[in-house]
């Protein structure tokens, strides 16, 4: 079963999000779904209408985390966490 949930606040027309909780079975437990519409769809064409992502809650977390960091302009790139990782303390 699943649960629509509000959409994302001010991003609308081709930027909506839309939002929606399910059970992602016992392993993943509650997750959540977030889609907009694919702005390269083509009716004549053919392909996917929507986009999409899947994430459990930890992963939910752990990126909203990273997006409060881009929002923010103090994202965290792949060499600084390179650098990061292999310094000696």
């Amino acid at each position: 079963m699943s649960t629509q949930l509000r959409n994302v606040p001010d991003c609308t027309f081709q930027n909506e999000l839309t939002q929606t909780r399910f059970w992602g079975g016992k392993d993943r437990m509650q997750c959540i779904q977030v889609t907009q519409r694919n702005p390269q769809y083509n009716p004549i064409a053919g392909g996917d209408m929507f986009t999409h992502v899947q994430l459990t809650k930890h992963q939910a977390r752990k990126l909203a985390v990273e997006l409060m960091l881009f929002a923010e302009d103090r994202e965290v790139t792949e060499m600084e966490e390179m650098d990061f990782t292999t310094e000696v303390h």
